[in-house]
């Protein structure tokens, strides 16, 4: 496998609704909007640490070049998520690299609540599995949530993600004890998971 600092990635992932891309300068206000709508920096501040920290359009385009600068140099993947019609900036996708000799990679993801329920999060988080295995060429996806998430670990579950373990009562927030689940996706069960779709 080439060097992390040699691979050739595409920084715009499409799907027929979704534009999935590398964040650019100038993206912190569209950034910072979202936490200011629907209620989302209450309803995110205890699974993204960005909900309480990005609090001003400055705040927010710090961090967005602060991610394009991790993107540079291969220690983290963090992506926006656009509606394309309307190119309209809903939500997140990270990729976070474990290990490069295995490799493996956390993924993670948040959504403006206003859109969740639509399968958004789904087709973001299937079109980034295909970025992972065939741009990164992961061997090994996690997804790591709290069993308090329902959302979060169902649709790791949906994604075809295997329930690796449970760490119980192992986190505190709000006066309310949680856990976290582990789900992993090795390269072989992506592979046999996207030969059934097609045959389907």
């Amino acid at each position: 496998m080439k060097h992390k600092l040699l691979l050739e990635l595409p920084e715009i992932l499409e799907t027929d609704a979704l534009v999935i891309r590398k964040y650019r300068r100038e993206d912190g206000k569209q950034y910072n909007d979202l936490f200011e709508r629907n209620n989302n920096r209450d309803l995110l501040k205890e699974h993204v640490d960005e909900a309480t920290e990005i609090t001003t359009t400055e705040k927010a385009e710090i961090r967005i070049r602060e991610h394009a600068a991790e993107w540079e140099a291969r220690t983290r993947f963090v992506m926006g998520v656009w509606l394309k019609k309307e190119e309209l900036y809903i939500g997140q996708i990270w990729i976070e690299p474990k290990n490069w000799e295995v490799p493996s990679f956390e993924l993670g993801y948040f959504l403006d609540d206003g859109y969740q329920g639509h399968g958004i999060a789904f087709v973001a988080a299937k079109r980034s599995l295909r970025f992972l295995f065939d741009e990164l060429h992961a061997h090994k996806v996690m997804i790591l949530t709290r069993d308090t998430n329902e959302k979060s670990w169902k649709l790791a579950e949906r994604l075809g993600f295997v329930r690796e373990g449970h760490l119980r009562e192992c986190g505190v927030g709000s006066g309310k004890r949680w856990g976290q689940y582990h789900y992993g996706m090795l390269v072989g069960e992506y592979r046999t998971k996207q030969k059934g779709t097609s045959q389907g």
